[in-house]
């Protein structure tokens, strides 16, 4: 009997939490926040010269912030934003390395996207936009000497699929993997010495809202 009770609350249980899923509605705002990590390709780049040197853009982590606006109860409109990431620039030459530089950036992307299973439990989406990477702060190291370094801020295509697990009528759990199209000028004294091709993938954790 006392098996049998355990039972039946524990079925309750599951129907109540299946009950609360978020559905998302056209009209509703759904806000997320958390920590993001940004791993850019190998091999961003070589400065040309006597000697070639290697590029090499770090990682990053760092707290992001988007946001969706839903037109339909399928269909939104996304816009990310975060606080400044600060990567390393290192150069190769051979087994020698030496740091170069370090840099922050903001990557504003805004998106279309498509959220599946919208009164579900778990809400997968997919989306496509365009990414904006402002470089700046740019602060050389010895290895450059007295020279200035620069970044040219960057235009690209961007990719995002993740999911919306309900936890409440309000509250999600978020996961979600992004690929920008990042491409930027590298300056030495004002002259272009090669372009950076940082192309990272971007992975994300986050608690989201309904409003």
């Amino acid at each position: 009997m006392r098996s049998l009770k355990l039972a039946v609350l524990c079925a309750a249980a599951v129907l109540l939490w299946a009950n609360t899923a978020a559905a998302k509605e056209a009209g509703d705002w759904i806000i997320r926040a958390g920590v993001t990590y940004i791993d850019p390709k190998s091999d961003n780049g070589t400065v040309d010269g006597e000697v070639p040197i290697e590029l090499d853009v770090g990682s990053a982590t760092m707290l992001t912030f988007d946001g969706t606006y839903m037109i339909t109860n399928n269909f939104g409109v996304e816009l990310l934003a975060a606080l400044p990431f600060k990567h390393d620039i290192d150069g190769h030459l051979g087994d020698e390395s030496a740091k170069l530089a370090t840099v922050k950036h903001l990557p504003p992307t805004l998106s279309a996207v498509y959220h599946f299973n919208t009164a579900g439990k778990f809400q997968p989406y997919v989306g496509a936009g365009i990414n904006w990477t402002i470089f700046f702060d740019e602060n050389e190291k010895d290895a450059l000497g007295d020279a200035s370094l620069k970044l040219t801020n960057s235009v690209g295509l961007a990719a995002v699929a993740g999911i919306d697990i309900a936890l409440t009528e309000r509250m999600y759990l978020n996961g979600n993997i992004r690929y920008m199209d990042i491409d930027s000028d590298v300056k030495v004294d004002g002259e272009k010495v090669a372009k950076a091709k940082i192309d990272p993938w971007v992975y994300a954790i986050n608690i989201g809202w309904k409003i």
